[in-house]
């Protein structure tokens, strides 16, 4: 049994318990139901369902990351993942790294060039409409003309900057399509005000979950980021990894507009924003499940690839590969090894 079964409590009278290698749900009215802990990928909570201690600590030990989701909209998502492990030598790197300007400007730069190579290639892969066809010319103009500009960037501010102006264009791009329906007119959150902010806010929440999991089993620090400065209680290198991965859950989002949500699955008011009703959750939920396991990659292909990248790869997998790519970086800080600025890919 594979061990990436999305589990999503969206209760407040769920109880949520230890029952030996499995975790046992109890909830009114229905049957008790057992989900083995070793096909668990990871754990959705909405609200204030009860949720035992023991199911922490054992959700931690088999470094199965949680999202905790605010109940009614009110306060701020949060991951839940491992202690850190006891690779020190690859957080020594890690730090080494954060502490150099250099090192920081060479791995933010490549975290938002990748970025803009994936809005480009999901530029190129959606058809959205006549209005939006017209203008795809000019977004993919602006996309070159970023990438072209990066490697110049002295600080984080600028590359951030490029980042900022490329996103606007992206989202004034989708806005063409989606606008007249779903009352999209660009990205807003902290609440987001319309059906598809809704969307993004929770996609990139719990793409953030995959992430944190992905970082805390290849022994980084999440904390600890490159393109985001440290700050308390914030997962910066989580955002940073997640960076290059965002175009792809604006393409998966896109997918589930109206054919499996609608604008009435939604509900808005002054200080939560627009959010799922309860009873369109269960159908988003299934829909992330299964993108889960087939998730677009809008990497572009090498053409000097000795072998073509697998047809499905889940989003674990895509996780995986993005700190995988930041862990060859380190490689020359870690203890015993040479103290070279490695070549960005």
């Amino acid at each position: 049994m594979s061990a990436d079964l999305l589990l999503v409590i969206d209760h407040r009278e769920t109880e949520l318990t230890l029952d030996g290698r499995a975790l046992r749900l109890a909830t009114p009215g229905t049957a008790a139901r057992h989900v083995p802990l070793g096909a668990l990928g990871l754990v959705v909570v909405h609200g204030r369902p009860l949720v035992g201690c023991d199911v922490w600590r054992a959700l931690s030990e088999r470094r199965i990351p949680a999202v905790l989701l605010p109940g009614r909209g009110n306060g701020e998502a949060a991951w839940m993942g491992a202690a850190l492990n006891a690779g020190v030598a690859l957080r020594t790197a890690q730090h080494r790294a954060a502490e150099r300007e250099d090192w920081r400007l060479a791995i933010a730069r490549r975290l938002i060039a990748d970025k803009l190579l994936a809005q480009g290639q999901a530029t190129e892969r959606l058809r959205l409409g006549e209005a939006a066809d017209q203008v795809r010319g000019a977004l993919r103009k602006r996309q070159r003309l970023a990438l072209a500009q990066l490697p110049q960037c002295p600080t984080r501010a600028a590359i951030m900057g490029i980042e900022g102006a490329s996103a606007s264009a992206w989202f004034q791009w989708l806005a063409l399509e989606l606008g007249s329906t779903w009352s999209f007119r660009g990205r807003n959150r902290r609440p987001p005000r319309d059906p598809f902010n809704a969307l993004l806010s929770l996609g990139y929440t719990l793409l953030g979950g995959d992430m944190l999991a992905a970082i805390q089993q290849q022994g980084l620090d999440p904390a600890r980021g490159m393109l985001h400065d440290l700050v308390p209680g914030r997962e910066s290198l989580v955002l940073d990894l997640i960076e290059p991965l965002r175009p792809s859950v604006d393409v998966v989002m896109l997918g589930l507009l109206d054919e499996v949500l609608k604008p009435g699955d939604f509900s808005y008011s002054p200080a939560e924003g627009c959010r799922l009703v309860k009873e369109a959750r269960s159908r988003f939920y299934q829909a992330w499940a299964h993108a889960r396991q087939d998730w677009p990659d809008l990497r572009p292909r090498d053409p000097n690839a000795e072998t073509d990248a697998p047809e499905k790869q889940s989003l674990a997998q895509l996780c995986r590969r993005e700190v995988e790519r930041l862990r060859y970086r380190l490689r020359p800080l870690m203890p015993n090894v040479a103290d070279d600025m490695p070549e960005t890919d």
